[in-house]
């Protein structure tokens, strides 16, 4: 944590109960407004003297969120201030708060996404430059913290939400985040099936649902795909280095969506993984010595910024040149080519050989190392955490109770579990499991995490409660950078 970090600590960490109210996901209850409009977010306007005419000042009122008993109207600007905020004529905006020298708007016009909690206090207000995302994911859980994280940057809107300083729930205004595209990652669907479900799809019925009415999932899997939408979205926030922060506090339950329950101390250690890991790829695909081929007959199932990238690519297969012609920025455009790379419809070819240049072929074997030693860390910390339990015990007890846990999770992650027997010592084999691992679609190393984390976790609660092993912190202390390794 920084030092302006630990200072905010200090002062945020006050148990004043704050309100509760639940927020639709177009806007507040008995309100229309959205939260969050194409370029979303919220403006700071400092008041000044004079006729509201004349300056085209806001016509509002000051604000006090601890005596708010209904919704704030939405309210007048003049042309001036208009064209100065970069605001439609018509755009609707509605005031948030009021202090002596500033006030806070809130843009309602554009899509929906995540309605400001207009009843809350806002508590804290940072620039990622100056207070990094993991500092601030930090304060709120350190501080057990519930209330509603919006991040803008640019024409990106994020969401977060708090209970108890745990993640409960998250959304985005980005395609690359919505559900299908997000479960098309984690290789739970085919592309031909997102399609066939966007095509039946019909609004206000929930995505999710026709997923599952349509066959392409179960109810269990759509709960684990929410699960994994969620984590994803939060873990995205970390490869943005700009970007303002607002922190509403107080409990903001979601409408007519599940409630998780997310230890946000992992998201916040596999955001800054997956940080480092995103923002390499964009650096490769800037390389002069890198193109992007789009591979013919894959536009088919193509839309949105994966079809408007694929047809830039006809013109362009320079990386930089290709976001300037489509108009979108490098993060997402480099998001959005990972998936087109995952579904085959798009290719990096090699402007010319150079020695130690990574191209499609060095990826793939970087990828499968990767994958291979989460597996063989996994493993190796599930043999140590064992350990102590088999030699209290023996194998036999242990693995009675084990192999259960072992099947309830193979349901989940049937590809890489079915059928694996425990051996001996407890241990299961590196060998079968890495070949299984190599063969997953989607995000192979996130879906090993997910699996052998959960036997993980199990080991470790037996670990820390069984009653023949004293002292069980020193088992744990002697693992931490096996631990790490695992961290992803």
């Amino acid at each position: 944590m920084t030092p302006l970090a630990a200072a905010l600590f200090g002062i945020f960490h006050d148990d004043t109960p704050r309100p509760r109210h639940r927020l639709r996901a177009g806007g507040l209850e008995g309100h229309g407004c959205a939260g969050a409009a194409l370029k979303p977010g919220v403006h700071y306007v400092e008041e000044t003297p004079g006729p509201a005419a004349s300056r085209g000042t806001v016509r509002g009122h000051m604000v006090d969120a601890s005596s708010r008993a209904k919704p704030l109207g939405e309210i007048e600007l003049g042309a001036e201030l208009r064209e100065q905020l970069g605001l439609g004529a018509s755009e609707p905006v509605r005031l948030l708060d009021a202090g002596v020298r500033t006030i806070l708007l809130e843009r309602c016009g554009g899509p929906e996404s995540a309605a400001l909690p207009w009843d809350h206090d806002l508590v804290f207000t940072a620039n990622v430059r100056a207070v990094p995302l993991a500092d601030l994911l930090g304060l709120v859980h350190g501080a057990g913290k519930s209330g509603f994280l919006f991040f803008t940057c640019g024409d990106h809107a994020k969401a977060v939400y708090f209970h108890r300083g745990e993640v409960v729930f998250a959304s985005s205004n980005q395609r690359v985040d919505r559900l299908g595209e997000c479960l098309l990652r984690a290789g739970v669907i085919t592309l031909e099936q997102l399609r066939e479900a966007e095509r039946r799809f019909t609004p206000p019925d929930r995505f999710g649902k026709t997923l599952v009415e349509r066959g392409f999932l179960t109810p269990r899997e759509l709960w684990h795909g929410v699960k994994y939408q969620v984590e994803e979205i939060v873990r995205s926030l970390f490869s943005h280095t700009s970007g303002i922060v607002y922190f509403w506090e107080g409990d903001v339950q979601p409408d007519n969506v599940v409630r998780l329950s997310l230890p946000t101390r992992r998201l916040v250690a596999e955001g800054i993984q997956r940080r480092d890991e995103l923002l390499k790829f964009p650096a490769l695909l800037e390389d002069p010595r890198v193109s992007l081929a789009g591979v013919a007959g894959k536009e088919a199932n193509l839309a949105g910024n994966e079809r408007m990238l694929f047809d830039g690519l006809a013109a362009e297969g320079s990386f930089p040149a290709l976001c300037r012609r489509v108009g979108i920025d490098p993060l997402s455009a480099a998001r959005t080519v990972q998936l087109l790379r995952l579904v085959g419809a798009v290719k990096l070819v090699r402007t010319r050989e150079d020695e130690g240049f990574l191209g499609e072929a060095d990826l793939r074997r970087h990828d499968e190392e990767t994958v291979r030693s989460a597996v063989t860390n996994h493993l190796k910390l599930l043999a140590e955490l064992a350990a102590p339990i088999v030699a209290v015990e023996g194998t036999a007890p242990f693995a009675r109770r084990f192999e259960p846990i072992l099947e309830e999770t193979a349901q989940r992650f049937p590809a890489l579990l079915k059928g694996v027997a425990v051996g001996a010592g407890a241990a299961l084999d590196p060998e079968e499991l890495g070949r299984r691992a190599l063969r997953l679609a989607g995000d192979r190393e996130g879906q090993v995490a997910a699996a052998l984390g959960e036997l993980v976790a199990y080991v470790e609660f037996e670990l820390m409660n069984h009653p023949g092993i004293q002292e069980p912190e020193r088992f744990l202390a002697a693992l931490e950078d096996l631990r790490a390794s695992i961290e992803v």
